[in-house]
């Protein structure tokens, strides 16, 4: 039984990062695309770089 719940943990665990990621994601697109609007060449660049790790995080979970 312990084994189970501790299983269950560890999955709702891993099901709440990936909602945050995902939400971290849309963010860092929406972000993206303001910078991209106002030609702010370097905040998109540095979003871009966050938005690449967030997404190696997702595939790692994914993986």
């Amino acid at each position: 039984m312990g084994s189970q719940h501790t299983s269950d943990s560890f999955s709702e665990v891993r099901k709440t990062k990936f909602n945050f990621l995902k939400e971290q994601q849309c963010s860092l697109n929406m972000q993206i695309r303001l910078a991209m609007q106002l030609h702010d060449v370097q905040t998109q660049a540095d979003l871009v770089e966050k938005l690449r790790e967030v997404t190696d995080q997702l595939d790692h979970i994914m993986g």
